[in-house]
C-alpha cells in the first residue's frame, strides 16, 4: 500500500515591488497605470499609507510635493496638500493612522515569523484592498481595541 504524497505547504511569495519614484517624472511614470485604470487616488492612498508609516523615502516625498505643485487644480480643494486630498477624498476617519500602524506592526511581525519581508508598498496595497472591501472591519474599534492598538503602537515606536 502506498501512502499519498503530502503536499508541501506553499510559502507565500510577495510580489517584487517597483522602485519608489524619486522625481516628478518618476511619479508621472508610476501613476500612469493608475490613471489608465481610472484609479489615480489609489496611488496617492498607497503613498499616504507609507508616509504614515514613515517608510516613504525623502526623495519620493519631494517628488510628490513637486507633483502637487505642478498639478494645483487636482489639490486646490485641500490647499495643494496631497495628503489632505487623500484623507478627505477617501473619507478617512480620525483613527486611520492608528489602523495603518496597528496592522503594519502585526502583519510585519507575521511576515518576519514566516520568513519573508513585508515591503511597505505591498502592505499599502493590501491595506487599501482590505480597507475598501465590502464589510471591512479595518479601522473599526470595539470595546478597548482602539486603546490596545495605541498601546501596541507606542511600544513598537519606543523600541525603534
Amino acid at each position: 500500500m502506498f501512502k499519498p504524497f503530502k503536499k508541501k505547504k506553499q510559502r507565500y511569495q510577495p510580489p517584487e515591488m517597483p522602485p519608489f519614484p524619486v522625481d516628478y517624472e518618476g511619479v508621472m511614470r508610476t501613476i500612469a497605470p493608475y490613471y489608465q485604470q481610472g484609479r489615480p487616488l489609489d496611488f496617492l492612498f498607497e503613498m499616504y499609507v507609507m508616509d504614515v508609516l514613515e517608510e516613504l523615502p525623502e526623495e519620493t516625498k519631494s517628488a510628490l510635493e513637486d507633483f502637487s505643485s505642478k498639478h494645483p487644480s487636482l489639490f486646490e480643494k485641500h490647499n495643494g496638500d496631497w495628503r489632505k486630498h487623500v484623507v478627505k477624498e477617501s473619507h478617512l476617519s480620525e483613527t486611520i493612522e492608528v489602523a495603518i500602524w496597528d496592522l503594519w506592526i502585526r502583519n510585519s511581525a507575521t511576515a518576519k515569523r514566516d520568513g519573508w519581508y513585508a515591503h511597505p508598498w505591498h502592505y499599502a496595497q493590501l491595506f487599501m484592498e482590505n480597507y475598501f472591501a465590502d464589510g471591512s472591519q479595518v479601522d473599526v474599534w470595539e470595546g478597548n481595541s482602539l486603546a490596545a492598538a495605541k498601546q501596541r503602537i507606542d511600544e513598537y515606536k519606543s523600541k525603534c
